[in-house]
């Protein structure tokens, strides 16, 4: 089976993790990206459902805004998609790359999110380099 790609001709990022892609057609579709974690925005929702994860913490709550505008910054002009999987949620979980940069990977290499171990924890490599460099959360 072949990856679904989404060309998302803008990226609406609600938070360091998640959003929503847009396609030339008008076609909205939510997203979350694959493999990091970052800190929860107001309203918090999934801080009262689930306290206890990693992105409802005191220090990654502080995060969640500098972690959502930089993945905007990132995505400003729009981004593709690979779909991997879908979550709980029902969004897409995909691999999201901006300007061939890996907004995942950039995320969590600069202290704004962490590497998610849930699912493979596929950006490990960023998280150390992050916590030895004392950036971000690591501060």
């Amino acid at each position: 089976m072949s990856a679904v790609v989404l060309i998302c001709a803008t990226l609406l990022m609600s938070d360091g993790d998640s959003g929503r892609c847009v396609t030339a057609d008008g076609e909205r579709h939510r997203v979350r990206l694959a493999g990091i974690d970052a800190g929860e925005v107001a309203p918090f929702t999934r801080c009262r459902q689930r306290p206890d994860v990693w992105a409802c913490s005191p220090v990654a709550r502080s995060s969640g805004p500098s972690s959502s505008a930089r993945a905007r910054q990132l995505a400003v002009h729009g981004a593709r998609c690979t779909i991997t999987s879908s979550d709980r949620y029902g969004r897409n979980v995909a691999v999201r790359m901006a300007g061939g940069r890996d907004i995942g990977a950039t995320l969590v290499r600069e202290g704004l999110a962490i590497s998610e171990t849930n699912f493979g924890d596929s950006y490990r490599r960023e998280e150390n380099a992050a916590r030895r460099e004392r950036r971000g959360v690591w501060r």
